[in-house]
């Protein structure tokens, strides 16, 4: 229950990838990592813990191993989530309201975004000399998407229309473009006219929390992805030193496809594993045999049967929610796991006696897919995908089994002292 506490504590503190990657940094921070910068040359020494952001979004955190021609073993997850992004020039005025223009990030459930207290977060930009970027987060009550009453709806039909039912409601007057940008620098202290962009996402206001007979389940947003993000965490912070570098990957932009600078179809896991070996003085030669010596686990969060939705699952491989971690397979690579993968999974659980079960997509569905086989085509590390099965994925409020955190953090720091 630990774990799962302060699971809901950090998501609540990371309402976009954004604070999500600062609540990383800071948690690694405490724990005495140092952060480096890309620019710069490194020196590493063994059993010392580092890490590198990337543009204030993406974080991958490492343990230099005892054994330096030896092979990394990887954790990979992403900060991101499906969210309403705030558009430029976003102030729409209508029957003396003022609204705000958005546009979808990911693949939100959209139904789920109505008729809840909404605020802003996201980062901006200032003229400092230099640009400097900075966190914000409005934090307070500050939009709400209204719905159409029933009695209005009846006649209405065709897929909701986000240009036009999605803009939340700002204001009761009709504001000037000025506005948004005024509040801004009011939560931050600063002229606006410091002020030269901005990235900026609604999140609901709502706290997670217990919920169930004996308080089995935890009811927050973002599970998918940031549970993940917080348990590769836990792991590499909980995980004794070994032969092997220890490597945490959270990326930002799997929601959209992973084509980023930041994301896990760029050099920039590639670019980090290579400095690591430079710092350690290995030769070219010598690193190759290291990523080929290499292993990642690639985590995500997996669709649990729906009790009211039974039809929806596989006929045999059905997770349940409290089951333990979820091995994820896919004929068509959407996933990496193979047959090596999964028996290293399946021997970690055993002997760490940690529960586990097996998802596929029925044959008629074509499901999803992870960071595991982008990562796997930039690096040509082989790899796995696993996760905890959820209730709602993708909804404003997903449902997971509070126990499944611990155990998943359990087989993660098994594996990273494998």
């Amino acid at each position: 229950m630990n774990y799962a506490k302060d699971l809901i504590n950090f998501i609540d503190h990371s309402p976009t990838m954004f604070q999500a990657t600062a609540q990383l940094k800071k948690r690694l921070d405490e724990a005495g990592f140092e952060e480096l910068s890309m620019t710069q040359i490194w020196s590493l020494n063994q059993k010392e813990g580092y890490y590198v952001s990337f543009n204030d979004s993406s974080l991958i955190a490492f343990r230099i191993g005892t054994k330096d021609c030896s092979g990394f073993h990887l954790i990979g997850a992403h900060t991101d989530s499906p969210l309403l992004k705030i558009k430029p020039s976003p102030m729409i005025t209508s029957q003396g309201y003022t609204k705000l223009n958005v546009e979808i990030y990911g693949g939100p459930l959209l139904d789920t975004w109505f008729d809840r207290p909404l605020s802003l977060a996201g980062r901006v930009i200032l003229d400092e000399k230099t640009l400097l970027s900075l966190p914000v987060d409005l934090k307070r009550e500050l939009l709400i998407i209204p719905s159409l009453a029933i009695h209005l709806s009846k006649d209405e039909k065709g897929d909701l229309n986000p240009q036009k039912e999605l803009l939340p409601l700002f204001s009761g007057k009709e504001l000037e473009e000025e506005s948004l940008l005024q509040l801004l620098a009011e939560e931050l202290g600063i002229g606006k006219e410091m002020i030269l962009d901005y990235e900026l996402y609604c999140y609901p206001t709502e706290k997670g929390c217990f919920i169930g007979e004996k308080n089995e389940f935890i009811s927050i947003g973002r599970l998918d992805n940031l549970g993940m993000c917080h348990a590769g965490l836990q792991a590499l912070i909980e995980a004794s030193p070994s032969n092997r570098t220890q490597v945490l990957a959270c990326f930002d932009n799997e929601e959209v496809g992973s084509l980023s600078a930041q994301g896990a179809g760029s050099g920039l896991l590639r670019n980090v594993l290579h400095k690591i070996s430079l710092s350690r003085n290995l030769k070219e030669e010598e690193h190759l045999c290291r990523i080929y010596d290499s292993f990642m686990m690639s985590c995500d969060q997996a669709h649990g049967v729906h009790p009211n939705y039974e039809e929806k699952a596989d006929p045999t491989n059905r997770p349940k929610l409290g089951g333990g971690p979820v091995i994820k397979i896919s004929a068509r690579k959407a996933y990496t796991s193979d047959a090596l993968g999964i028996a290293l999974c399946k021997k970690l659980c055993k002997e760490n006696n940690i529960p586990y079960q097996t998802f596929a997509n029925p044959s008629d569905m074509r499901g999803g897919s992870t960071i595991g086989p982008i990562s796997e085509g930039q690096t040509s590390i082989k790899g796995m995908d696993l996760g905890i099965a959820l209730l709602g994925m993708h909804s404003v409020r997903e449902l997971q089994a509070a126990e499944d955190q611990g155990h998943f953090i359990s087989l993660l720091r098994a594996f990273l002292e494998h």
